[in-house]
C-alpha cells in the first residue's frame, strides 16, 4: 500500500530546508553599527523566519513520528543511520573546507558539528523511544520542565539584559542542556498534528512570536555589542517557539490544485534532507573561489534568489544520489 503524502508537511519540510540556507548564506546588511544602540531594520524582522528553520524541521519529524509505534530495533536503525549520515556528510564538508584553506588539520572528529540537528534527532528518536513506556503525562512533564527551562528563563535573561546589558550571562542560562528543548518542538508537532484549532490562532502566534523575537533582537545585539546571530542562539526562545508552531499549524493543512508551483515544493519538500546536507557543500565550494566571500554584502533580493539556487540545486543533486545505488547516503 502506498503511502499518500501530506501536501502541507511537505510545503514545511521545503520551508524549513529553505530557512535554514537563507541563514547560513548570510550576506545581508541588518543594520547594527558599533557603538550605536541597535533597533530592528525591516530587513532584521523579515530575516527572523530564518531562525524556525531548524525548530520547524523537528516539529515537522514529530508530526510523522512521535505517534508511530517503533520497536527498539527500527529505533535504533533510525537513529543509527541519522549519526552515519551526519558523520559521513559532515567528514565530506569538513574535507572540503580543509582543501580549501589548505590545512589539512582542520579535519577532526570533532569538528564535524555541521549536522548538529541530524545528530539531535537521533537521540531524541531514543527518549520517544523511552518516554513510550512510561505514562503519557511522563512526556508532558519532560515537556513542561523544558519550556521553563531554558524557554522561559532565557526570556527572563533577555529582560534582564535589557534593562542592564552589563549583567553577565551564563552559557547555560541559554541553551540549557545540550539541545534538548528540541524535544519541546518535536513533541508540538505530534500535539499539534492531530488539534483543530481556532482558523486564528497560528496567526496570534506568529504575531506575538515575532514580537518576542524582536525584542530578543534588541536586548542580545545591545548586550553582545555585535549583530544578533539569530538561529541557533535564539531556538530556545518562546518566541522561536511560538512562530514555529503558528507556521506549523497554518501550513500543515494547506493545499491547492495541481501545478508546477505544487510539484516543485513536492519536489524540495521530497528532498528536504539532501538541501539540509548538500547546501553546506555548495556554499564551501563556492566559497573557494570567491575572495572574502563572508565579508560580501549583497541587496536582500539577490540574497534571496542565491538562497533559492542553492535550495534547487540541493535538491537536484539529492534526487541524483537518491537514483543510485548510493541512495543508502540519504535515507533515514
Amino acid at each position: 500500500m502506498v503511502k499518500k503524502r501530506i501536501f502541507g508537511y511537505d510545503a514545511l519540510k521545503a520551508l524549513a530546508a529553505f530557512f535554514v540556507v537563507l541563514y547560513h548564506c548570510g550576506m545581508v546588511d541588518f543594520g547594527y553599527q558599533e557603538g550605536v544602540y541597535y533597533y530592528p531594520t525591516l530587513i532584521q524582522f523579515l530575516w527572523l523566519f530564518t531562525v524556525c528553520g531548524v525548530s520547524l524541521f523537528f516539529t515537522v519529524n514529530g508530526a510523522l513520528t512521535v505517534s508511530r509505534n517503533y520497536d527498539l530495533k527500527k529505533t535504533a536503525i533510525k537513529a543509527g543511520r541519522l549519526l552515519f549520515i551526519a558523520l559521513f556528510w559532515g567528514l565530506i564538508v569538513r574535507c572540503v573546507y580543509g582543501l580549501r584553506y589548505n590545512n589539512i588539520s582542520m579535519i577532526t572528529l570533532g569538528s564535524l558539528h555541521y549536522y548538529w540537528f541530524l545528530y539531535s534527532l537521533a537521540y531524541f528518536y531514543i527518549i520517544n523511544y523511552v518516554l513510550s513506556f512510561f505514562p503519557r503525562w511522563c512526556r508532558w512533564g519532560c515537556v513542561a520542565a523544558l519550556i521553563i527551562f531554558p524557554f522561559i528563563t532565557n526570556y527572563i535573561w533577555n529582560i534582564i539584559i535589557f534593562i542592564d546589558p552589563n549583567v553577565v550571562m551564563p552559557r547555560w542560562g541559554h541553551v540549557g542542556v545540550y539541545t534538548m528543548y528540541g524535544l519541546v518542538y518535536l513533541y508540538a508537532g505530534d500535539y499539534f498534528a492531530h488539534k483543530k484549532v481556532k482558523k486564528c490562532i497560528p496567526f496570534l502566534c506568529i504575531i506575538v512570536g515575532l514580537a518576542l523575537l524582536l525584542f530578543e533582537v534588541t536586548a542580545v545585539a545591545n548586550y553582545k555589542h555585535q549583530q544578533y546571530e539569530g538561529s541557533s542562539y535564539a531556538l530556545p526562545t518562546l518566541g522561536t517557539l511560538l512562530l514555529t508552531i503558528g507556521i506549523f499549524i497554518w501550513i500543515k493543512d494547506i493545499d491547492f490544485h495541481d501545478c508546477w508551483f505544487k510539484r516543485y515544493i513536492i519536489f524540495l519538500g521530497n528532498n528536504a534532507l539532501g538541501i539540509y546536507l548538500f547546501h553546506m557543500l555548495l556554499m564551501a565550494i563556492a566559497g573557494a573561489f570567491i575572495k572574502d566571500a563572508s565579508s560580501i554584502t549583497l541587496h536582500p533580493i539577490i540574497v534571496f534568489m542565491i538562497a533559492i539556487g542553492y535550495t534547487t540545486l540541493s535538491a537536484l543533486i539529492s534526487e541524483l544520489i537518491r537514483r543510485t545505488p548510493l541512495a543508502f547516503l540519504l535515507k533515514i
